[in-house]
C-alpha cells in the first residue's frame, strides 16, 4: 500500500512538473532507533533557478523531531508553524510543523534556460511517526528564460508523516487476537470464582 502511495504522489507532481519549480517527492521512511526518517527527492525545473531566499516548504510534517540532513551547505533547514506560503488546494495546519528549506548561496540557474532540469537527493528529517499521508508543499524560486529573475510559487501534494494512519490487516489480525484471549481470560477467571453470591 505504502509503495502505492508512493507512485501515486511521484505521478501527481511529475504531471505539474513542466510549470513548476520545486517538486519533492517521498523517496523512503526508515527507522533510525525509535524514530522514522522521512527521505525527500527534489527536482528543479529546466526553466527556473534559485535565489537567496528561494525555499521549499513542506506542510504539516507531523512528529517532528529534528535530525535534518541536506544536500549542499547553502540549504538552511528549519522549522515553522505557519510558513506564509500557501498551497492551493492543501491545508496548513497552524499546529502541525512545517519544514523549510531555504537556498542561501549564490544565484543557481536563473538566467539563460530553459537548462536541464535538476534532481537532487538529501532532503530529510526525523518523524515520531512512521504512517504516511498526502499532505502540501509549496516552493519560491525564480525564473531563468526570457523573464528571468521573476518569482515562481508553485505548490502541490506530497507525502508526509501522519499520527492518523489507518492500521494495516495485519495489525487488525493482532488486536482481534489480543481481544479474543482478553475476553477467554476473563471467562475463565469468572468460571473459576463460580456463582456469585446474591
Amino acid at each position: 500500500m505504502k509503495k502505492l502511495l508512493l507512485a501515486a504522489a511521484a505521478v501527481l507532481c511529475t504531471a505539474t512538473a513542466a510549470h513548476a519549480s520545486i517538486i519533492p517527492v517521498l523517496m523512503s521512511v526508515t527507522q533510525e532507533g525509535n524514530l522514522f526518517r522521512y527521505s525527500y527527492q527534489g527536482t528543479l525545473a529546466g526553466d527556473q533557478g534559485v535565489t537567496q531566499g528561494s525555499k521549499l516548504v513542506i506542510f504539516d510534517f507531523a512528529g517532528f523531531a529534528g535530525g535534518f540532513q541536506v544536500p549542499s551547505s547553502f540549504i538552511t533547514a528549519t522549522t515553522e508553524m505557519s510558513s506564509g506560503m500557501f498551497a492551493p488546494g492543501q491545508t496548513d495546519d497552524p499546529n502541525v510543523t512545517n519544514l523549510v528549506f531555504t537556498w542561501n548561496g549564490p544565484d543557481f540557474h536563473t538566467t539563460g534556460g530553459p537548462l536541464d532540469s535538476v534532481d537532487f537527493n538529501g532532503l530529510s528529517a526525523l518523524s515520531t511517526y512512521n504512517s504516511t499521508s498526502l499532505d502540501g508543499f509549496a516552493a519560491l524560486a525564480v525564473k531563468n528564460n526570457e523573464a528571468a529573475g521573476t518569482l515562481t510559487v508553485n505548490a502541490g501534494s506530497v507525502l508526509v508523516p501522519t499520527a492518523g494512519a489507518i492500521p494495516e490487516p495485519a495489525s487488525w489480525a493482532l488486536m482481534i487476537l489480543g481481544f479474543g484471549g482478553v475476553g477467554a481470560m476473563v471467562r475463565s477467571r469468572k468460571r473459576a470464582a463460580g456463582p456469585a453470591l446474591a
